[in-house]
């Protein structure tokens, strides 16, 4: 057969090692060397270099199977010189390269830009009711009987149903201005519990980036949060099923006109605004590219 012996050797172990190899191979390099050997010869220097091993040996021995695939046969001495394949390293790192194709490789950028734009849009959708308006206009700091960005993540809600339910329908809905504000209006109305439990996957996403921008939902009330819980639930799918408006995203009050001015639209869903329209369009067109990676 034919091999291939490479050196890696240092200090008085590269000369003990150049008497070896010297007396079975040719020398076709300062620490490489070449010849046809059977395999008790190749025993034979094998058993050589480990007598004479230290600690700064190292050689590998290749089978060349043929003009352009070799072999390794074996390693005498220090492994760490050669890698599985017995190859020499010619450059080395301190870092931890093992979860490199996630964390140093940024692809999933685009996709992370596109959700984050399209939550930034619709958090502030919850404000255009009748009561925080008014509450703009009076400079009232009063809180509201529920949070905007529930009536944000209702109005989602709504959106994506009327649309059909799939991640593509109501995302083309933005990207196109499709949707009915009557309808949308009527909808929001009707309060729906769970508004984030039955979307489809990005639309989930974009409602928890709305809910969680100024508070984690919380099974505790205003008066004693200790922080947020899941409750026992074992993934986030679970957990929004169970997700109402009691936690932490309604203010107790008897004030019936207040509750119902959550619910009201005088001037409209922001469909007014040109500005906000071009931006809603953009992103959600970016976000549908990225649906299959998401």
């Amino acid at each position: 057969m034919m091999v291939l012996f490479v050196s890696q050797c240092q200090k008085k172990a590269l000369n003990r090692t150049r008497r070896v190899l010297d007396a079975f191979a040719n020398r076709i390099g300062d620490n490489t060397w070449q010849t046809v050997i059977t395999e008790d010869g190749l025993i034979a220097v094998k058993t050589l270099l480990r007598k004479t091993a230290s600690k700064n040996t190292a050689v590998a021995c290749h089978w060349m199977r043929s003009r352009s695939r070799s072999e390794l046969v074996w390693i005498v001495g220090n492994r760490k010189c050669f890698n599985a394949e017995g190859v020499v390293p010619v450059n080395t790192t301190q870092k931890n390269v093992l979860n490199t194709q996630w964390e140093s490789n940024w692809t999933y950028l685009p996709a992370i830009k596109a959700l984050v734009a399209i939550s930034a849009l619709l958090h502030d959708w919850g404000k255009a009711t009748a009561l925080f308006q008014k509450k703009l206009k009076d400079n009232s700091f009063k809180a509201d009987p529920i949070r905007h960005e529930w009536i944000s993540c209702l109005l989602l809600n709504a959106l994506v149903r009327q649309a059909g339910n799939t991640d593509e329908a109501w995302l083309k809905f933005l990207s196109e201005g499709k949707w009915d504000e009557q309808a949308l209006k009527k909808s929001v109305a009707e309060q729906c519990k769970n508004p984030l439990h039955e979307l489809p996957s990005i639309a989930q996403l974009v409602g928890w980036l709305i809910m969680t921008h100024h508070r984690l939902p919380s099974i505790f009330g205003d008066n004693d949060r200790k922080g947020w819980s899941d409750n026992g639930k074992p993934n986030l799918t679970s957990m929004l099923k169970s997700l109402s408006m009691a936690w932490g995203y309604q203010n107790p009050e008897n004030d019936k006109k207040r509750l119902d001015a959550c619910f009201e639209f005088p001037e409209g869903l922001m469909s007014q605004s040109g500005a906000w329209l071009k931006q809603l369009q953009k992103w959600s067109g970016k976000l549908l590219q990225e649906q299959d990676q998401i």
